[in-house]
């Protein structure tokens, strides 16, 4: 497969979980790492640890609040310094989110209105900035990041698959409108990572997952990161969904 060391990344979300496993490995591949979220603590951390993992590897870490109504001009401010040297991003991920998913009973009007923020709003801002932040090329990659649930649905979290499913449709025909950058989505299915709570409360459902899962686990971030890594390297995939969900599909 494709090298793609000396390309450079931006990981959004990339200090914990999933993207910050993205930005370990992409590292591992001789690639410039970006992380960025809205903890600059957590930024500063992430950045010291990946550093520390590989101390001649390029990785620098930066702040933007996703969730704000000045979103595409913060985005462009934000792109623009990161590629201020004049050279352009090979590829971004889009792991960034936010779990206000509520129940069916409790949805309403103006709910549906402001919760797109991360799994639309972003994501199309995304799109429509690619063509000037990435090489048009087809070695670039624009990566969104979905979930099990858009595929195989849980009572009690349509909204989460609506819009796992919308990331599903939307990477589809970004595909179409961005070529030759590619575009593809990732869709993890239970994964042990911060998002699951405290101490207490990862080691509570991980003992869960090891006893319904088909293979008696629950995924790692490291795991689900190397599906972001293939489809960076997979010069011939766009338009696709890959699912790293420990066989969840088909049980």
């Amino acid at each position: 497969m494709p090298s793609i060391s000396g390309q450079s990344i931006l990981v959004l979300g990339g200090s914990s979980g999933i993207g910050a496993a993205v930005a370990k490995l992409a590292l591992e591949q001789g690639v410039h790492v970006f992380i960025a979220s809205s903890n600059s603590t957590k930024v500063a951390k992430a950045v010291e640890t990946l550093q520390n993992a590989a101390p001649i590897a390029k990785v620098s870490g930066f702040t933007i609040n996703l969730d704000t109504p000045r979103i595409e001009e913060d985005l462009v401010k934000f792109l623009t310094e990161i590629t201020s040297n004049g050279t352009k991003l090979d590829h971004i991920v889009y792991t960034a989110n936010s779990l206000n998913l509520k129940p069916l009973d409790q949805v309403t009007a103006d709910y549906l209105s402001n919760s797109g923020q991360f799994g639309l709003v972003v994501p199309m801002l995304l799109a429509k900035l690619a063509s000037r932040f990435l090489n048009p090329s087809y070695k670039s990659s624009l990566i969104f990041t979905s979930g099990r649930v858009a595929e195989k649905p849980v009572k009690g979290y349509t909204m989460g698959a609506a819009f796992g499913a919308l990331l599903f449709g939307i990477t589809r025909s970004l595909a179409l409108d961005l070529a030759p950058i590619r575009v593809n989505c990732v869709s993890p299915g239970a994964t042990d990572t911060e998002m699951w709570g405290n101490d207490e409360q990862r080691a509570q459902r991980l003992q869960m997952y090891t006893k319904i899962a088909l293979l008696g686990k629950a995924g790692t971030a490291e795991e689900v990161g190397e599906a972001y890594i293939y489809l960076m390297r997979d010069f011939n995939n766009t338009g696709s969904t890959v699912s790293t969900s420990g066989g969840a599909l088909i049980q």
